[in-house]
């Protein structure tokens, strides 16, 4: 199965809707089109949905999606990731926000939206 990304520009936030199995290296390509998408419309808050991502990343691919999410989405304001909550880690929540990236991880839709509206 092959990723997909389907990016919806909005007027407070944007939103990006992944589908993918969880490999890792479909992980940079998705983060590219994402800072190319939000420097394209100008967006500063990002609400990336991952709910649809199917299995797991170990630790150290969790932390190395931190990182590349502080590469290539930085430029934002504010990043909201929404997983199901059984796959909640936060590491790669910490590894962006220990650069500086406002980078934070929701289960719950209404609370990740109310995060980027504040």
């Amino acid at each position: 199965m092959p990723a997909t990304l389907h990016y919806i520009h909005g007027p407070t936030y944007s939103v990006a809707e992944v589908t993918a199995l969880a490999f890792v290296e479909d992980a940079e390509p998705l983060l590219r089109e994402l800072a190319e998408q939000t420097r394209q419309h100008r967006d500063r808050r990002l609400l990336i949905n991952l709910i649809d991502v199917v299995g797991t990343f170990g630790h150290d691919e969790q932390q190395a999606i931190g990182l590349l999410a502080y590469r290539y989405l930085s430029h934002l304001e504010r990043v909201a990731s929404l997983v199901p909550e059984e796959k909640i880690t936060r590491v790669s929540e910490s590894a962006a926000r220990a650069r500086g990236m406002e980078l934070r991880v929701f289960t719950v839709f209404s609370k990740a939206v109310g995060w980027l509206a504040a």
